[in-house]
C-alpha cells in the first residue's frame, strides 16, 4: 500500500531504469550548464543521489519525469548508472505541473526569468479550472498578463473614483479572490499586483536575447533589468558582457561604457 505525503499524494520509492523515463512536459529550466552537470555526475557517482527524482507512472511500464531533470541528466550523461532512485507519485496533470514548478521555484540557482515562468505555469494551471479564463489568451503568459492587467486597471479606476462597469465588477469579483489565494499559496508567496508590476515585465518588455542571457547566467531581477538597459544603450557592450564567463553580481555594467 503506497504512502501519502503532506499534500496527500500517494507515493512510493524505488529504483527505475533510466531508459524507461520520459522527459517532463512541465520543465521551466531552460539552460543546463555542462560543467555543472559533469560535477554533479561525479558527485552522484562517488556519494550517491542525495535527493531522489520525482516520477509518475505512464502506460507500458514507463514513467514521466516531474522533477529532477538536472539530476537525471547528470546520471545519464556523466555516470555509468543504469537506474536511479525515484519517488513515484500518483498525480493528475495539474498536481504534476504544480510539483514540478514548485520545486523549480525553491531552487536557489534558478534565474529570475525561469522563476517567473514557473510561477506563470502554476497560476495558469490553477486558473485553468475556470473555463472562461482559457479564452483570455493563447499562451499561459498571455492569459496571466491580460487577466492581471485588467484586474489592476479595475483596481486603479476604483481608487480614482471612476465609474466601473458592471461587467468589470463581475470580472473582479470572479477572479481577485481566487488569484489572491493562488499567490498566497505559492512556494514563495507574493502579491499579484507586485508580480504584475515587477516580475511579468521581464517577459513582456525585455528583448528575448536579454532573457536568454539572463537564463544562461542565472541573473536575478535587478541584474536582468540592468542588462536590458545596457542593451538599449550599447549593443556592442551588451554582447561583450554576455560573452564573458562571469557577469558581476551587482549591476555595475554602465561603468564600462
Amino acid at each position: 500500500m503506497p504512502l501519502t505525503d503532506h499534500k496527500n499524494h500517494p507515493y512510493s520509492f524505488c529504483r527505475i531504469d533510466i531508459d524507461k523515463i520520459d522527459p517532463s512536459s512541465f520543465q521551466s529550466r531552460r539552460y543546463f550548464d555542462e560543467n555543472s552537470l559533469r560535477e554533479l555526475g561525479a558527485s552522484i557517482a562517488a556519494d550517491g543521489l542525495i535527493e531522489p527524482i520525482i516520477l509518475r507512472p505512464q502506460k507500458n511500464g514507463r514513467f514521466e519525469l516531474i522533477a529532477g531533470e538536472r539530476r537525471l541528466r547528470a546520471v545519464r550523461e556523466y555516470t555509468d548508472m543504469d537506474d536511479i532512485q525515484a519517488k513515484i507519485v500518483e498525480v493528475d496533470d495539474l498536481k504534476a505541473r504544480r510539483i514540478s514548478n514548485s520545486e523549480n521555484l525553491l531552487r536557489q540557482d534558478l534565474s529570475a526569468i525561469e522563476s517567473i515562468e514557473a510561477t506563470i505555469k502554476i497560476i495558469d494551471a490553477e486558473m485553468g479550472k475556470e473555463p472562461g479564463y482559457l479564452t483570455v489568451g493563447k499562451t499561459p503568459l498571455e492569459r496571466v498578463h491580460k487577466i492581471l492587467s485588467k484586474l489592476d486597471s479595475i483596481r486603479r479606476s476604483r481608487e480614482r473614483g471612476s465609474v466601473v462597469l458592471e461587467t468589470e465588477n463581475d470580472l473582479s469579483n470572479k477572479y481577485v479572490g481566487q488569484l489572491e489565494s493562488i499567490f498566497k499559496n505559492l512556494p514563495k508567496p507574493l502579491k499579484w499586483q507586485s508580480f504584475l508590476l515587477h516580475d511579468l515585465v521581464l517577459l513582456t518588455d525585455i528583448p528575448s536575447k536579454v532573457q536568454k542571457a539572463s537564463v544562461k547566467h542565472s541573473l536575478n531581477k535587478a541584474q536582468t533589468k540592468a542588462l536590458a538597459q545596457l542593451e538599449q544603450v550599447s549593443d556592442k557592450v551588451f554582447h561583450d558582457v554576455t560573452r564573458k564567463n562571469y557577469i558581476p553580481q551587482t549591476p555595475s555594467w554602465f561603468s564600462i561604457i
